[in-house]
């Protein structure tokens, strides 16, 4: 697949459990300063774990191509003819 990011519906149960365990683990300040917890955390993100799900990669992503738009047309008015079909429907649905 070439990242890490597990979406909810993979059918690995058992790795979808650890990747929702970590994230919620990684946001708990008491976990960031124990090293046991720092060297787990350290070697998932030299893996190129993604912290945020996979909604929220999405919508970075597509915040990204917005801003290349904006960069090409100087406007953030994305035709619905446009040809990248996830930057429509993602500006439509934040409209």
């Amino acid at each position: 697949n070439g990242h890490c990011r597990v979406p909810r519906t993979y059918k690995n149960r058992k790795l979808r459990s650890f990747v929702q365990t970590m994230r919620v683990h990684h946001k708990q300040d008491d976990k960031k300063q124990d090293p046991v917890w720092k060297r787990r955390f350290a070697q998932l993100e030299d893996l190129g774990f993604a912290w945020e799900g996979h909604g929220d990669s999405f919508w970075q992503e597509r915040f990204e191509e917005l801003c290349e738009y904006k960069e090409a047309n100087g406007h953030c008015r994305v035709p619905r003819t446009y040809k990248n079909r996830k930057l429509r429907s993602f500006v439509q649905t934040m409209r």
